[in-house]
C-alpha cells in the first residue's frame, strides 16, 4: 500500500495511520497533522494532571511522590536561575541539566497547586537560559538537554506564559536548538548514526523542542521530527539482542531516560498507533532492557558499574515507562521498592517523571518467576547472580566478558563485583575525569581506572589487556545447576590477553550460602600472572598468605587462595599520576602466580563470616 502525506485533521490522521503498518511507514513521508493536540501536549496533559490528583487520594506511593516533588520545588524556588558556565572549557551540560531540574520541578508544582509563584520562577529560569548566547552546540548534549528543559516548560506552562515571553522562548528554541540541530541532521553529524547515548539524547531533546512550538514553526519542526524518526532506530539498536547496554548501567540510565522521553512523547502527541512508535517498540532487546537494569542493581541498589559509571544505581522512571509500554508490572514493583527503600522520590532532573509515568500495577508475586541469575549478550557479555530478590543482605556477583572498545568501555574483561551482607567487597572504581589528556583518545588506556590494573581481573607481566579484545561468556548455567549452586559462568578471556597466552579462561560461581569462587586457567603463559581484587575493606592476611580476611562496617568475609599463586599481598590503589583520582580509602588485594610449564591455575574462594 502506498503511503500518502499526513496533512490531515487529527481524527483523520489517526484513521490514516491505523491503515499504515509500521513496515510501510517511511520517515520521509512524515508530516505534522494540520491540528496538533492542545497544550500541554507532552507527558503532563490535562488528563494526566487529573489522573495524578485522583490517584493521590488512594495511593500512598503516588501521594508521597508528589509531596516530595513539591518540597523539592520549594527548595528550587529559593535558588538563582542557571548561569552560562563552562567550567571545563567544553561542557555547559551541568547547567542544562540544572535547568531541566529547576524548570520541571517548578512547572510541576504550579500544575499541582495552582500557585503562580512556581510558574513565575519557571518562566524566569526559561527566559534566563533563552538569553544565553548559545546552548553550546559544540557539545551537542548540552543543547539537546537545554531544549528539553525549555520545551517542557513552554508546553506545561503554555497557558500562563504571557505572549511576549512565549515569543522569546520560541525564538530561542528555534535559534539555539532547532536550527543548529537541523544543520547537523543535514550534514549527517556523527551522533545521528551513533549507537550510543548521544543518539538517544539528541534525538529526544530536539523532538521535544520541536513539538513544543510546532504550530508556530511548522516547517522546521516537521523537518526535525522527520530526521529524528530516521536517526533514532540506530540509537535503539544498542539494546540488541536482549537489552544489555554496551556503555554500562550508568549510561543506560541516561540514554534510556531519553529513549523513554522519545517513545512517550510520540505516544502522547501522535497516539499509540503511530507507525514509527510501533516500529520502535519492536526493536530487538528493548522489551527486555528493564531486565538488564534490574539485574545489574544489587540488593543494596548499588550498580554493577562496569564502564564509565558510578556505583549508585539510578531510580530511573524509564522502568515505569517500560512497565506501561510492555505490560511489565514487575518493573513497576521493582522501581517502587527501590524508590521507597532508598527514599529517591525527588532526586535527579528526571524525578517528575516518576509521577507522570507512575504505574501502580503489580505485587510481590510478580517476582515469583524472576531468575536469580541472568546472562546478557551483545557488545558487552555480562551476567549477574544473586541469592535472593528483596533481601538487602543477599549475596550478589556481577561478572563480564565484553568488547574493550565499546563506547565508554574499560579494559575489564573477566572483572567482577561481589556483595554480601549489605557490603560491596569487590568494587569497581568507576569513571575517571573525562578532561584528562587524551581520555577519549590515544591515552585512554594509560589511566589506572580504565585499564585492567585497577579491575578485579588478571594482569600478565604488568601488561594491559588487548584494547580490541572481544570476549564472550561461552558457558552459563542457572536454574538447572547442582544443588546449592545459584549459577556458574565461564568467560573465554584469550583475546583479552592476545600475545600473552595461548588460552585464558575464568569461571565464576555463586552458591546459595553466599560463597563465590573465581577460577582461572591459563595455558601458554610465560610471565607472572597477577590476580587482583579492589576493595575499601581493611585487609588482614594470615595462614602464610593463603587467607585474607576483609573487614568493613562490622562485617567480614574470608578469601582462601588455592592453586599456583603463592600468597596474598596488599598493593596500592594509587595511580601513577597525580592528575588521576587518587582512590583514597581503596587497596588492591593481589596474588601472583609464576607459570609452571606454561600453565597457571588460580582459585579464590570468597565466603561471608558469621558474626
Amino acid at each position: 500500500m502506498k503511503t500518502t502525506p499526513f496533512r490531515l485533521c487529527l481524527v483523520c490522521l489517526a484513521l490514516s495511520w491505523s491503515y499504515v503498518s509500521a513496515a510501510e511507514f517511511s520517515p520521509e513521508n512524515f508530516a505534522l497533522p494540520e491540528k496538533l493536540p492542545e497544550h500541554p501536549r507532552m507527558f503532563f496533559t490535562k488528563k494526566k494532571e487529573a489522573e495524578i490528583k485522583e490517584g493521590m487520594k488512594t495511593d500512598p506511593f503516588l501521594n508521597k511522590t508528589v509531596a516530595e516533588l513539591l518540597k523539592k520545588a520549594d527548595r528550587v524556588i529559593k535558588e538563582p536561575p542557571s548561569k552560562y558556565e563552562i567550567p571545563d572549557g567544553k561542557r555547559l551540560l551541568a547547567q542544562s541539566r540544572r535547568s531541566i531540574d529547576r524548570t520541571t520541578a517548578l512547572a510541576f508544582a504550579y500544575r499541582m497547586t495552582g500557585k503562580k509563584e512556581y510558574a513565575d520562577a519557571a518562566i524566569t529560569e526559561m527566559l534566563t537560559v533563552c538569553r544565553f548566547k548559545d546552548w553550546n552546540p559544540s557539545h551537542y548534549l548540552d543543547t539537546a538537554e537545554m531544549a528539553t528543559a525549555v520545551g517542557l516548560g513552554y508546553d506545561w506552562l503554555y497557558d500562563v506564559i504571557p505572549e511576549e515571553p512565549r515569543k522569546e522562548i520560541r525564538e530561542a528554541l528555534l535559534k539555539h536548538a532547532l536550527k543548529t540541530g537541523l544543520e547537523i541532521y543535514e550534514k549527517g553529524g556523527w551522533w545521528t548514526t551513533g549507537k550510543n547515548n548521544w543518539n538517544e539524547v539528541c534525538n529526544a531533546g530536539l523532538t521535544i523542542g520541536a513539538l513544543a512550538i510546532a504550530e508556530n514553526e511548522r516547517a522546521v519542526a516537521e523537518s526535525i521530527v522527520r530526521y529524528a524518526l530516521k536517526s533514532f532506530p540506530v540509537g535503539l539498536s544498542a539494546y540488541k539482542p536482549d537489552g544489555a547496554y554496551p556503555e554500562g548501567p550508568g549510561y543506560w540510565a541516561y540514554g534510556a531516560l531519553f529513549t523513554g522521553l522519545k517513545l512517550m512523547v510520540l505516544r502522547d502527541v501522535f497516539g499509540n498507533d503511530f507507525p514509527p512508535l510501533q516500529a520502535f517498540l519492536k526493536t530487538e532487546g528493548l522489551a527486555t532492557t528493564g531486565d538488564f537494569f534490574m539485574s545489574v542493581a544489587s540488593p543494596q541498589y548499588l550498580s554493577y558499574n562496569f564502564a564509565d559509571g558510578g556505583v549508585n544505581a539510578s531510580a530511573s522512571p524509564m522502568m515505569f515507562a517500560l512497565s506501561h509500554l510492555y505490560n511489565r508490572p514487575d518493573y513497576a514493583v521493582w522501581l517502587r521498592a527501590f524508590v521507597e527503600k532508598q527514599n529517591r522520590y525527588s532526586s535527579g532532573r528526571e524525578a517528575v517523571f516518576q509521577a507522570l509515568w507512575y504505574n501502580p500495577a503489580g505485587t510481590e508475586s510478580d517476582f515469583a518467576k524472576t531468575p536469580l541469575a541472568r546472562k546478557f549478550s551483545g557488545v558487552q557479555d555480562i551476567c549477574t547472580m544473586r541469592t535472593a530478590w528483596n533481601d538487602p543482605n543477599a549475596a550478589f556477583l556481577g561478572f563480564k566478558g565484553g568488547y574493550n572498545r565499546a563506547n565508554h568501555g574499560h579494559l575489564d574483561i573477566g572483572s567482577f563485583v561481589y556483595e554480601v551482607n549489605g557490603i560491596r567487597w569487590a568494587v569497581d572504581l568507576g569513571m575517571e575525569n573525562y578532561n584528562l589528556p587524551g581520555f577519549f583518545g590515544n591515552q585512554r588506556w594509560n589511566y589506572f581506572r580504565t585499564n585492567n590494573r585497577s579491575h578485579n581481573t588478571l594482569v600478565i607481566g604488568d601488561k594491559i589487556q588487548n584494547p580490541a579484545a572481544d570476549c564472550k561468556i561461552i558457558q552459563f548455567e542457572s536454574g538447572t545447576t547442582p544443588k546449592g549452586v545459584i549459577a556458574t559462568a565461564l568467560v573465554d578471556m584469550t583475546d583479552a590477553y592476545k600475545g600473552q597466552v595461548q588460552q585464558a579462561r575464568r569461571t565464576a560461581q555463586l552458591l546459595e550460602n553466599g560463597e563465590a569462587t573465581m577460577t582461572d586457567m591459563l595455558e601458554g603463559v610465560t610471565e607472572p600472572v597477577r590476580w587482583g581484587l579492589m576493595t575499601q575493606a581493611e585487609i588482614e592476611i594470615s595462614e602464610g598468605g593463603k587467607t585474607a580476611t576483609l573487614s568493613q562496617r562490622g562485617q567480614k568475609i574470608r578469601l582462601v587462595l588455592d592453586g599456583d599463586a603463592e600468597k596474598f599481598e596488599i598493593a596500592s590503589a594509587t595511580p601513577p599520576t597525580e592528575a588521576e583520582n587518587q582512590n583514597r580509602g581503596h587497596a588492591m588485594l593481589v596474588a601472583v602466580a609464576t607459570p609452571k610449564e606454561g600453565r597457571v591455575q588460580i582459585r579464590v574462594l570468597m565466603k561471608p563470616v558469621a558474626n
